[in-house]
């Protein structure tokens, strides 16, 4: 599978509800003054083995994903402009260190974990970040984690002074 068959055969659409427990993330694009600056929110959890993203559209679905590392390979067109289109919400500084050990740097995006490690195959460990992500961006605060160390290159997005 390649592109947008990979995204839409794995796809999870969440139920309506979601969006209703996280108002600012599913709304941030219509505001250019939200955390994403009036982007689409990608909030993802990445390890050594892959990543999975929920995609806050700006159609008002919900959307959940989550791929190996290979599986993105193959699907590099697709894969390449969800990294470059999107505000990417991470859930640790081990998030960052994967993607880019993978060879992806979204070059927009922001730490938004609470301090522990988010588990991509965990719903509760997942659906924890997603609530202080939410958090966070209702009240419009910065990263709460420092950049990796061993990082080699900084964002704006990774401030981590309130």
């Amino acid at each position: 599978m390649e592109g947008n068959s990979l995204f839409l055969n794995r796809v999870i659409r969440r139920s309506p509800e979601w969006p209703c427990h996280y108002p600012a993330l599913s709304t941030a694009w219509q505001n250019p003054l939200s955390l994403s600056a009036g982007r689409q929110i990608v909030a993802a959890a990445a390890d050594p083995e892959g990543v999975r993203c929920v995609f806050f559209s700006s159609l008002g679905s919900v959307l959940d994903f989550s791929a190996s590392w290979a599986e993105l390979e193959r699907a590099k067109t697709w894969w390449h402009f969800a990294i470059r289109w999107n505000f990417w919400l991470l859930g640790d500084g081990r998030s960052l260190v994967a993607l880019r050990t993978a060879g992806y740097d979204p070059a927009d995006r922001k730490i938004a974990g609470a301090g522990a490690t988010v588990d991509r195959h965990c719903d509760q460990s997942f659906q924890a970040f997603l609530g202080h992500a939410e958090e966070m961006a209702r009240h419009g605060r910065p990263a709460l984690l420092p950049t990796p160390a061993g990082s080699t290159r900084t964002s704006r997005t990774d401030a981590t002074h309130e």
